[in-house]
């Protein structure tokens, strides 16, 4: 059981007790024609999107955390205008568009000393 709990990611013995109750609750109803099957399937499907929010929210910190760095470098060893703030802004709609945000710093950086 302990092993069972531990692979699991339940927190206690309780918790195992619990679900192995509301497992033998619906397999009686199944077998007595009630409607849980769609029940436990609505369940695991919410657990999982939960899981997944979760998961990408995780992400997505992570990524603001490197991206608000990497601004306040920038900002902090450049002058930009507004209006060279507004552009920039302008181009990087336009290649997150058309890239979908597949877009890699090789590539930028490609593009910004071919320009110059």
């Amino acid at each position: 059981m302990d092993s069972y709990i531990k692979k699991n990611g339940l927190h206690s013995r309780n918790e195992f007790f619990e679900k192995a109750a509301e497992n033998l609750i619906a397999d009686e109803a199944i077998k007595s024609g009630g409607d849980v099957m769609s029940e436990k399937l609505a369940k695991a499907i919410e657990v999982v999107s939960e899981n997944n929010a979760k998961a990408i929210s995780k992400g997505l910190f992570r990524y603001a955390v490197q991206l608000e760095m990497m601004m306040r470098y920038i900002a902090q060893t450049h002058e930009f205008t507004d209006d060279e703030l507004d552009e920039m802004r302008r181009e990087a709609i336009n290649n997150v568009r058309r890239t979908r945000g597949k877009i890699k710093l090789d590539d930028i950086a490609k593009g910004w000393y071919n320009e110059k």
